[in-house]
C-alpha cells in the first residue's frame, strides 16, 4: 500500500495528472456553488416565527450551515468528478508503469459520468444514514472513517479494474487482499478532511488503486481467477 500511494505521488507532475485537476477543480468550485444556492433555498423553507430576533438568528445559522454542509460535500463533489476523467489517470500510470500489460477497453463518456452520479448519491446517502453518529463525540470518528475508507476503496478499485474486467471477475479481484485495498481507502477518507491537500487525493488514490489492482491481476492467483477482457 505504502509503495503504490508513493509511486502515485511521485506522478503527480505528469501533465495529464494537472489537466484532470483542473478541469476537476473549475467543475467542482461550480458544482460547490449550486450546492450552496440550492442547501440555502431549502432552509428558506423553515417557518417564520413571530419573533423577529428569532427569524434572524435562524437566518444567521441557516446560512452558515449552508456553507458548512457545502464545503463538507466539495471534496467528495470533485472525487465524483475526477471519476469522470478517470480514465486519463489510469491510461497515464498504465503507460508508465505497465506499458507491457494488455490495453483497457474504452469506457464510454456516459458510462463513466453515470457511474461518478451513482457514486455521489451513495456516499451521500449512506453518510446522510450515518448523520446520527456523527454526533457522538469520538465514535463520530471512527464511523466516519470506516464508512467512507470502505465505500471510497470499493468505488476506485471498481472503477480501475473494470476497465479491464467485468464486474464479477472485479469483485474476485478486490478480495485478494481486501484488508490492504480497505486501508487505503481509510487512508483516502482521512486525507479528504485536510484542507487544499483534499483537492488532489482523488488523483492520487486513482493512481494509487491501478497499482493495486495492478498487483493483483498480475499474480498467478488473480490469473488463474480472473479472465482479462
Amino acid at each position: 500500500m505504502i509503495q503504490a500511494i508513493g509511486k502515485a505521488i511521485a506522478q503527480l507532475s505528469d501533465p495529464k495528472f494537472r489537466s484532470v485537476i483542473l478541469k476537476s477543480l473549475l467543475i467542482a468550485l461550480i458544482t460547490l456553488v449550486l450546492s450552496f444556492m440550492f442547501i440555502l433555498q431549502l432552509t428558506g423553507l423553515i417557518p417564520q416565527s413571530d419573533w423577529d430576533w428569532v427569524n434572524s438568528i435562524v437566518g444567521w445559522l441557516s446560512g452558515f450551515g449552508s456553507v458548512l454542509i457545502a464545503l463538507f460535500l466539495f471534496p467528495l463533489t470533485m472525487s465524483a468528478v475526477i471519476g469522470i476523467f478517470l480514465d486519463d489517470i489510469a491510461d497515464a500510470v498504465e503507460a508508465k508503469h505497465y506499458p507491457n500489460d494488455p490495453k483497457s477497453r474504452d469506457i464510454p463518456l456516459w458510462s463513466s459520468i453515470w457511474d461518478s452520479l451513482k457514486f455521489f448519491a451513495v456516499i451521500i446517502l449512506c453518510n446522510l444514514l450515518a448523520l446520527p453518529l456523527y454526533l457522538i463525540p469520538g465514535v463520530n470518528l471512527f464511523v466516519y472513517y470506516i464508512l467512507n475508507g470502505y465505500l471510497l476503496s470499493r468505488e476506485f478499485f471498481q472503477q480501475v479494474a473494470i476497465r479491464h474486467h467485468e464486474t464479477n471477475e472485479v469483485s474476485k479481484l478486490r478480495k485478494i487482499g481486501s484488508m490492504e485495498i480497505f486501508l487505503t481507502g481509510v487512508a483516502i477518507a482521512f486525507c479528504m478532511t485536510i484542507p487544499v491537500l483534499n483537492l488532489i487525493v482523488p488523483i492520487i488514490a486513482t493512481a494509487t488503486m491501478v497499482h493495486l489492482y495492478k498487483k493483483r491481476a498480475n499474480t498467478g492467483a488473480a490469473s488463474t481467477a480472473v479472465n482479462v477482457v
